[in-house]
């Protein structure tokens, strides 16, 4: 067996190791017993440790030394490059460290449920505390002489510069307060006494239309909606207790991440040519989907007959109207509109920065947080609950995060204008319900691409690179 070969059975081993683990998660979201999580946490730390023993072992650093880069082509030197990059880091990192934060993470999600019921940050600030410390030693272990959020940003964009990321944040946060503030405000829902289950085959119908294959996915119900998987098991969450417009968008949405991991080849399953690229990407097609598609007033001229044979008196002017309301009382993020959303990712981006440089301690992030949100978006949380409890990344440990959702919004920008030039007549399309151009031109630009091309090239190639401005003419076209 060659080099390049027991390169990718090493990449299959871990992959599956990878995927077993993502199972276990959706399970502990979706289906898992109140009180399982005590072994359910040992079982994620086991295998979070074996994983993290396959991926620095000597044994494969001894393959990759053995290969010169040079001498591949394409595919296989961009599994070489994934590999050594994740082979790399990892091996900074200690076994004991990688399972302490597995562990912590389960730890600090649960005690982060009860808490947020309970509306009580005490139940979950020691806890947030001790994974704070440990994601603070994890970057210092890979990096010490560089900010510490900056090398957990990394794990989630390892190609795109911190520094082009930091500008497109202070880009929305310099124009988008303009626009909410030009706004018209609203609050505005559709009144619906549909069954969870008639909800639930609705938003079914709206992920078959888009196209995801329910016979390599499902949806079902979470907290926090979420996807999970690769091109053969896809799964996708969405939540009903918002209104039945709010659940339809999350549906667009988490079908958009679930149509990415479909379109992935299957032929190169096991390796980094079978992988989605990083977040900043996956969220370009997931808010493609929520905002280009399911907030523009083609979709709901498709869509509407569907609420309507459910009983619902409603027409496509006040589902779009619905849809793409701007209340000036937006306290969370899941249920924010397009402009607001953003100015709610600067305050995690800039808090999250503090907490993690250990510019600020936790016990401060409750009052942090609220004078944040009256600074940019005028409005105070009653309680943590809504406050700095209302998301569950900080609580798993996924500092460094967010900026990604603002950074997948100016890519689904940009990549949208881009589709409109290469497909006739595209809102004819989306009005008529045939997605089936658009989710082939997605999928041969990016989701048959896998990790073949490192994102900041991908970007290059597709839009000409990151810039906020197609957003930001997006938004202050459409609402002001």
């Amino acid at each position: 067996m060659d080099k390049i070969e027991e390169l990718k059975q090493y990449s299959g081993e871990i992959t599956n190791l990878g995927n077993i683990s993502g199972l276990l998660g959706w399970d502990q979201e979706v289906m898992m017993p109140e009180k399982g999580i005590k072994a359910r946490k040992q079982q994620l730390s086991i295998l979070s440790g074996i994983k993290h023993d396959k991926i620095t072992s000597g044994e494969l650093g001894g393959i990759l030394d053995r290969i010169n880069p040079e001498g591949l082509n394409e595919e296989d030197r961009a599994i070489y490059r994934e590999i050594k990059w994740s082979h790399d880091r990892s091996s900074k990192v200690s076994r004991e460290l990688n399972q302490k934060i597995s562990e912590k993470s389960s730890e600090t999600v649960e005690a982060w449920k009860e808490a947020k019921e309970k509306e009580d940050f005490e139940i979950v600030r020691p806890h947030l505390e001790e994974l704070l410390e440990l994601k603070r030693e994890y970057a210092d272990q890979i990096d010490p002489g560089r900010e510490p959020y900056q090398v957990l940003f990394d794990d989630y964009e390892p190609y795109l510069s911190f520094e082009q990321v930091e500008k497109a944040l202070k880009d929305l946060k310099r124009e988008l307060p303009g626009i909410f503030e030009n706004a018209e405000k609203s609050n505005m829902k559709l009144e619906s006494d549909l069954s969870e289950e008639s909800e639930k085959k609705l938003c079914e119908d709206l992920a078959k239309s888009f196209g995801f294959d329910f016979d390599r996915g499902r949806l079902d119900l979470s907290s926090h909606p979420f996807t999970n998987g690769n091109q053969f098991d896809t799964r996708i969450t969405t939540r009903f207790s918002d209104g039945l417009i709010e659940s339809i968008l999350i549906t667009a949405h988490e079908t958009g991440h679930g149509l990415y991991q479909q379109g992935l080849p299957q032929k190169h399953y096991g390796t980094p040519l079978g992988a989605s690229r990083e977040l900043s990407i996956h969220e370009s097609q997931s808010r493609l989907w929520e905002n280009h598609i399911g907030r523009s007033k083609e979709f709901w001229n498709f869509f509407s007959p569907k609420l309507e044979e459910k009983g619902l008196e409603t027409s496509p002017e006040k589902l779009y109207s619905i849809a793409n309301q701007v209340n000036q009382e937006n306290i969370t993020r899941v249920k924010a509109d397009e402009i607001s959303y953003h100015l709610h990712i600067v305050i995690r981006f800039e808090l999250g920065r503090k907490l993690v440089n250990g510019e600020m301690e936790i016990e401060e992030l409750p009052e942090a947080w609220n004078s944040k949100m009256e600074e940019y978006l005028n409005i105070r949380p009653e309680n943590d609950s809504e406050g700095c409890m209302q998301d569950i990344h900080w609580f798993w440990g996924t500092f460094g995060y967010f900026p990604t959702y603002s950074i997948g919004s100016i890519l689904s920008a940009q990549i949208f204008n881009r589709a409109e030039k290469d497909i006739e007549r595209l809102d004819e399309k989306i009005e008529n319900g045939e997605f089936e151009e658009l989710r082939e031109w997605l999928r041969e630009n990016i989701h048959s691409k896998g990790c073949l091309k490192r994102s900041d090239d991908m970007i290059d190639e597709l839009v000409g690179g990151l810039d906020a401005d197609e957003f930001v003419e997006y938004l202050r076209e459409k609402y002001e």
